[in-house]
């Protein structure tokens, strides 16, 4: 047990430190695509101590603003994207309950997340929102039919780690940043297509035209790197936070052998989701577009995945929880049908 809760207050530790990188490489990816942007414009204004300071730490307040305004609205996109309406108790009375249970263990009754359902096939489930107080899950049809009792119980708590460990705002503002960062650089490929290549208008004599060529050449650069830089931007707040996700759901519930089933079980199933964003696919339990693949493409795909693969998830909880939880035990079986019915 010793060994589970140091390994489990390292997975935070490297949680918290993740988010603190996070933010930081953010906002310095932020004001060298605003310097480098201002640079391709201006020429060689930006290359002056004092203006240059100036206009990038302006331009990077202003995207920042951007970042915040643009995370606001960014788990009611997600819910839309997903097509997820909230579930009443008169419509899954035993949902409910068993959120209830998740709810209770992790002591947030008093502000429990708003319940949704997504129809869909697919055993998959999600978490989102700005915080504690504006929080959602939203779970798949798919899920609810084919998870026993505890294995739900125990993606339902595996989501509201998310929101415990805060990760949904931390997720929320790395998309927002990854965005803006997109943004940026679409600005630089329009102003390279539109004019940029025939001097522009922030020359200065042979010094300004000098300048802005250089700064039109890291605008290339930075239009190749920005797509690579957001993705990592994404990966660096989805990976290591489902493993903590993972280890959070079992110590609330005091129930590894659950989360290790309920894992084994979605990845016996290959059913994929009907309809989802790449966007939001962060967002998912499983990553949502995983198809079985061999060889090369595999590592290629696993490479660019929002998530780490099932077997490595339930490899590290077996770690966590040495000598409690078997990853070759037989799966109880699933519900019988209209068992965990709903209207």
């Amino acid at each position: 047990m010793t060994t589970a809760s140091s390994t489990y207050d390292q997975l935070q530790r490297e949680n918290r430190r993740s988010t603190r990188l996070l933010l930081i490489g953010s906002i310095l990816i932020v004001a060298v695509m605003v310097w480098v942007v201002a640079g391709a414009l201006l020429g060689g204004v930006v290359l002056d101590p004092v203006l240059g300071v100036a206009i990038t730490a302006i331009g990077t307040v202003l995207g920042l603003i951007f970042v915040l305004a643009a995370s606001r609205s960014g788990p009611g996109l997600a819910l839309r994207a997903a097509k997820a309406r909230e579930v009443t108790r008169e419509e899954a009375p035993e949902l409910h309950n068993l959120f209830d249970e998740v709810c209770v263990a992790a002591g947030i009754m008093g502000t429990k997340p708003k319940l949704y359902l997504v129809d869909d096939p697919a055993p998959n489930a999600f978490a989102t929102g700005r915080s504690l107080e504006d929080s959602h899950v939203a779970v798949t049809t798919g899920l609810i039919q084919r998870l026993p009792r505890y294995e739900l119980r125990a993606v339902l708590a595996h989501e509201v780690a998310h929101i415990l460990n805060d990760d949904i705002r931390t997720v929320t503002l790395a998309v927002a940043t990854a965005g803006l960062v997109a943004l940026l650089a679409d600005v630089l490929v329009r102003f390279l297509y539109l004019g940029g290549m025939r001097g522009g208008r922030g020359g200065r004599g042979g010094q300004g035209g000098g300048a802005q060529a250089v700064f039109l050449l890291l605008g290339l650069v930075a239009v190749i790197l920005a797509p690579i830089a957001a993705q990592v931007i994404r990966f660096a707040v989805s990976r290591e936070r489902e493993y903590l996700a993972d280890a959070t759901a079992a110590d609330l519930l005091r129930d590894p052998q659950s989360m290790v089933n309920a894992l084994r079980r979605i990845d016996s199933d290959h059913t994929n989701l009907q309809e989802f964003e790449v966007a939001t696919a962060h967002l998912w339990f499983e990553e949502p577009n995983d198809v079985e693949q061999q060889g090369g493409a595999a590592k290629m795909a696993r490479r660019f995945a929002t998530h780490p693969s099932i077997r490595e998830r339930v490899e590290r909880l077996a770690t966590l929880n040495a000598g409690t939880v078997r990853t070759d035990a037989p799966l109880p079986p699933p519900p019988s049908p209209g068992e965990r019915g709903y209207r």
